[in-house]
């Protein structure tokens, strides 16, 4: 059939036609589209992952000293109770450890989640009359994944400080003016200590004024106090009263009266050593085994990881310059893969389109067409950046794997229009008509193709669940680019072949299709049946080998660094786990791949980047982050099973490699009534998985309940003297640990507020002290007494809890 047949009338797809005869709206049109590429590529943010949203609110209560069994009966299952009548919930998780409780509420997708978190939050408010009065007030947060995790991690350095003094010029100067830079949501600290007034009660003084630690908490609480005193007139004018009650130093505390509840008063300095200190460590932070003060910077959901990092360069140069002496070392940084992984699509998108041209001039074999073909890739690319502006995407792993993957696909229309006018102009036809017949002439087919990846691609971005949020803007990228790249082929490549190309000086017939690819398409045709059968089993072949390919929700990498989780025994202090860590420290450091490492303890890693902040403050936990040159042989995997044996062979603590998202590769939940069969179920589970060669590291993924002091009062004793348990309770937990923080008295410095934190000296904390039994409950009254009214310590093992 002549190619003047079928198809060659421009009246059939117009819109090629249209182009070139006006060419100028045309031009304008793309000339527009570009710009606007341009600018929204300039304010497009870099970040690592897309914009994510879990449908999960999570409810954190703390309770100082509060052991898991007492936490799930009073608090965890309450508040589970309080939010079983909420709509739209998929399942309810808790997790209760020494002193924490986290329920976790994820919503059924599509939920909106901040009407939900509003809805957990008034259902919260309603239960917290029935929730115990000691308590934290409950933390309803939504969780996010980009605003809750940080992506930079600095070490802090300041010979002429001391360690409170450090970890308070991180606290206040750095983070008030890291907190300025644009994009930057979160600062916390990592090691250090805070600045405490320690009020150091001496219990038999106490007792000889029929004292608790109690009551001098809560009379300090209530003098150290400034409180409003409503209004007044004075000589005719209305004045607001103050009632001015605190103290401005550390000497005029000393000098504090105090009432004893009897009519008397004490000087508050008569039983008690009053200083000027820090809070007792909960946690410490380790570089290369040396103490350092660091912080952490988490940035918010829409802003640019690439941006921030930036932005805290600048804030942190400043910082430099107006505090000489004081230096900053970056630990880490995720935001370092992001901007190489940023670069590498940059590079690839650079040589795709330098291939590309290649490959067309290799077949076309005229320059001015390889031309028109390659500039069909940038003015198809760069307007899907103004769409992707506009529906709020990011370029990420997915966007940029977006953009690589179209990259080839770009080109496709192009060359197909540009062949088939190219033909034409080689038979002898002016480029301006052989531009008219050729374009529209194969115009239905052109289309025809894109339609096909769309319809392929456009799918992929509504999958339902956690997958579809990830692909949503993978699939749309594609869409567009290649929608775009269809409004090129039929609007551009018309045109400039039009009016670029230049006619044949030696028109020629097309050459006869002759060859081993015609020899082989007719063997095929000729032999119907044979061929179908090859085709089925390559294809039945393809779909067998699935199998034995890995699956998993995206491929492992092989970042610069590895992280190990640290687990001490049951009852581990700060020294204990110091010693494990070193250890590590030493094996690690052994290693020729690694740099450095970083060890924190008291706070644990999260998802996507080490150190979450701080957690619970359990000295039996932590996360040592080893960091690997990028120049090394091995990969990260292969260092773990070089070291796997050595870190195995460390006492006393529990260590396990977890993956390159801090967390473990695979989670097996176990559900019952009764908690001792589910302790029995786990541990039966982790040794048959120990027996798994695929499975390593098989471990608990809560750390077993430590030892525990019982203290049981004597009832009758008790109610005798009109003693209660929480009066008991509340003795207790104020000369050991300190009151909660909303009832701690404070010392005002300015704008700071120190807290005045009351506790028994380290050596009267001990169950077989005399005195530690004297201080920690309220004495009797004077007078004789018939028999002891203390109650009794016992010491016993933690109850056993879930495992998960």
């Amino acid at each position: 059939m002549s190619d003047h047949g079928h198809g060659t009338n421009p009246s059939n797809f117009p819109i090629s036609a249209w182009a070139i005869r006006n060419p100028v709206p045309v031009a304008l049109l793309f000339i527009g589209l570009v710009i606007a590429g341009l600018i929204a590529y300039a304010g497009l943010p870099v970040k690592q992952f897309p914009n994510i949203q879990f449908p999960v609110v999570a409810v954190t209560v703390t309770q100082s000293g509060a052991a898991p069994g007492e936490m799930e009966t009073q608090i965890t299952r309450p508040i589970e109770d309080a939010i079983a009548g909420i709509t739209g919930v998929d399942n309810v998780q808790s997790v209760v450890t020494q002193g924490v409780s986290t329920t976790s509420i994820q919503f059924n997708m599509g939920e909106d989640l901040q009407k939900k978190t509003d809805e957990v939050r008034a259902k919260i408010d309603q239960a917290r009359q029935i929730l115990p009065r000691d308590i934290d007030e409950p933390q309803v947060t939504r969780v996010e994944i980009d605003s809750a995790f940080p992506i930079i991690t600095y070490a802090v350095a300041a010979p002429a400080m001391s360690d409170e003094q450090l970890s308070w010029f991180v606290d206040d100067t750095i983070a008030r003016e890291l907190q300025t830079a644009k994009g930057v949501s979160q600062v916390t600290r990592v090691g250090g200590v805070a600045r405490e007034i320690n009020v150091i009660i001496d219990p038999d003084r106490l007792a000889a004024r029929n004292l608790t630690a109690a009551q001098v908490n809560t009379a300090l609480a209530g003098f150290q106090l400034d409180a409003p005193g409503g209004r007044i007139e004075v000589g005719g004018r209305e004045q607001t009263l103050r009632v001015l009650g605190t103290v401005e130093t550390v000497g005029q505390l000393r000098d504090m009266t105090i009432p004893t509840g009897t009519g008397s008063y004490v000087r508050l300095s008569d039983v008690a050593e009053i200083g000027d200190g820090a809070a007792e460590p909960r946690g410490f932070a380790r570089l290369d085994g040396k103490p350092v003060v660091g912080f952490q910077v988490a940035k918010t959901k829409e802003s640019s990881d690439v941006d921030v990092e930036d932005a805290v360069n600048v804030k942190l140069e400043g910082l430099e310059k107006a505090n000489p002496g004081v230096t900053f070392t970056k630990i880490y940084a995720s935001v370092d893969e992001t901007r190489d992984n940023f670069r590498a699509t940059q590079h690839v998108l650079l040589e795709g389109m330098v291939l590309a041209a290649l490959v067309v001039l290799l077949f076309l074999r005229d320059w001015r067409a390889t031309l028109i073909t390659v500039l069909a890739m940038p003015i198809s690319l760069i307007p899907t950046f103004f769409i992707m502006g506009l529906a709020g995407f990011s370029l990420n792993l997915v966007t940029l794997l977006a953009l690589t993957l179209v990259i080839g696909i770009l080109v496709d229309d192009a060359i197909v229009e540009i062949e088939n006018i190219e033909k034409r102009v080689a038979r002898g036809m002016r480029p301006y008509q052989a531009a008219l017949l050729g374009a529209d002439a194969i115009g239905l087919a052109v289309v025809a193709t894109t339609a096909a990846i769309v319809v392929v691609f456009a799918p992929v971005s509504f999958m339902p669940g956690i997958p579809g949020q990830f692909f949503k803007e993978f699939g749309l990228t594609v869409c567009v680019a290649v929608l775009f790249s269809l409004l090129v082929a039929r609007l551009i490549t018309p045109l400039l072949a039009a009016y670029f190309l230049k006619p044949s000086t030696k028109p020629h017939e097309r050459k006869p299709f002759v060859g081993f690819y015609r020899n082989a398409l007719e063997w095929a045709l000729a032999h119907r049946i044979i061929a179908a059968f090859a085709g089925l089993v390559l294809f039945v072949g393809s779909v067998m080998l699935v199998p034995l390919l890995p699956t998993g929700f995206q491929p492992p990498g092989d970042p610069d660094y590895v992280y190990i989780n640290v687990q001490g025994p049951p009852g581990a202090t700060l020294q204990d786990m110091e010693r494990a860590t070193q250890a590590v420290q030493r094996v690690m450091k052994a290693q020729p791949e690694v740099t450095n490492v970083f060890t924190q303890v008291g706070s644990t890693v999260a998802n996507f980047g080490p150190g979450g902040g701080p957690g619970a403050s359990d000295v039996r936990s932590g996360t040592i982050t080893v960091l690997l040159t990028p120049k090394r042989s091995v990969t990260g995997a292969e260092l773990k099973d070089r070291v796997r044996a050595q870190i195995a062979a460390i006492p006393d603590v529990r260590l396990n490699f977890l993956d390159f998202q801090g967390s473990a590769g695979f989670q097996q939940v176990l559900t019952g009534q009764d908690p001792a069969a589910l302790d029995r179920a786990a541990l039966q589970l982790e040794q048959q998985m120990r027996g798994v060669e695929e499975v390593v590291d098989p471990r608990p993924a809560n750390p077993p309940t430590g030892p525990e002091v019982v203290i049981r009062p004597r009832p009758d004793e008790a109610a005798r003297l009109g003693v209660s348990v929480a009066a008991i309770s509340q003795a207790a937990r104020v000369a050991t640990v300190g009151d909660i923080e909303a009832n701690v008295p404070k010392l005002n410095e300015g704008e700071r507020r120190i807290p005045i934190r009351i506790r028994l000296p380290e050596n009267a904390r001990a169950p077989t002290s005399s005195r530690s039994s004297s201080s920690a409950c309220p004495p009797p009254p004077a007078g004789p007494r018939r028999s002891a009214p203390w109650p009794t310590w016992s010491s016993r093992p933690g109850p056993p809890g879930s495992t998960a």
